[in-house]
């Protein structure tokens, strides 16, 4: 911008004192190497008034910077959406599935796409920042189990057992340890899929999943003492009629029977 000198004399009016500020301050900023006393003596303001001036607008550019780090202009979702994305993991994860990370940003975008006007869904990397800082939600991996089996992780069913068992115990006076043995089967699933991570609200620890039956097992059948003595070892039942070489890990101990 040209320069023009004013003179000494007072200025007639505040408002063209401010005036004379507000030069001074730009050409300082079109000048960065000058000093805010060359600016007083070309503009005829006080030095002070222009520091004093030059240190409110760097405090007002913090203050509008912090704002912005905050996130209150750049915020995605409303209390209202949020809450919704909350409830619809709290659905998925009551009807024994889980929402994986695909399906609650799909969900996210669906609710933008409502907005008016309709909103652009947020980037992959805003997604994975929201789920760390939201503490209703977080991440955990399913573990598949039998269908069948769903059903019996229950602490009313574990209670009826343990009844049962006691009951047991009672009816034939069993009262010493070594005389309590335990034998069970063991279905090891050949080709057992793995889990998925989901999100979940933020109580639940574990999500198990109904995996598929058409799938070949191998039966291992064991026992154990209450006592906590050596057992038996263990019985391995293969599907088919014959045993293949191959079947025979290393790892065993060689007084196992396979059939």
């Amino acid at each position: 911008m040209p320069i023009e000198l004013y003179t000494m004399d007072t200025p007639n009016s505040t408002s063209e004192y401010k005036a004379r500020l507000d030069n001074s301050i730009q050409w300082l900023q079109e000048n960065p190497g000058e000093k805010p006393t060359t600016a007083s003596r070309i503009f005829q303001v006080k030095p002070e008034a222009i520091r004093v001036a030059i240190f409110r607008a760097r405090k007002k550019k913090e203050a509008r910077k912090a704002t912005i780090k905050r996130g209150g202009h750049n915020k995605v979702l409303s209390d209202t959406q949020s809450s919704a994305i909350q409830l619809y993991c709290k659905e998925q994860f009551e009807g024994g599935l889980g929402a994986t990370r695909q399906m609650v940003y799909s969900a996210i975008s669906f609710l933008k796409s409502q907005e008016e006007p309709p909103q652009p869904p947020p980037s992959w990397r805003w997604f994975n920042g929201w789920m760390k800082s939201n503490n209703n939600l977080h991440t955990i991996k399913t573990k598949p189990i039998a269908q069948n089996r769903v059903d019996t992780h229950s602490e009313k069913d574990l209670e009826g057992w343990f009844g049962k068992y006691h009951a047991t115990l009672d009816k034939y006076n069993i009262r010493k340890s070594r005389n309590i043995w335990n034998m069970d089967e063991s279905g090891a699933r050949v080709g057992c899929p793995n889990g998925e991570e989901v999100i979940v609200p933020i109580e639940v620890k574990e999500l198990y999943t109904a995996s598929p039956e058409n799938r070949k097992f191998v039966t291992i059948i064991e026992a154990i003492c209450a006592d906590g003595s050596e057992p038996p070892p263990p019985m391995i039942i293969c599907p088919g009629q014959r045993i293949m070489e191959s079947w025979i890990h290393d790892n065993l101990l060689g007084n196992e029977v396979i059939a």
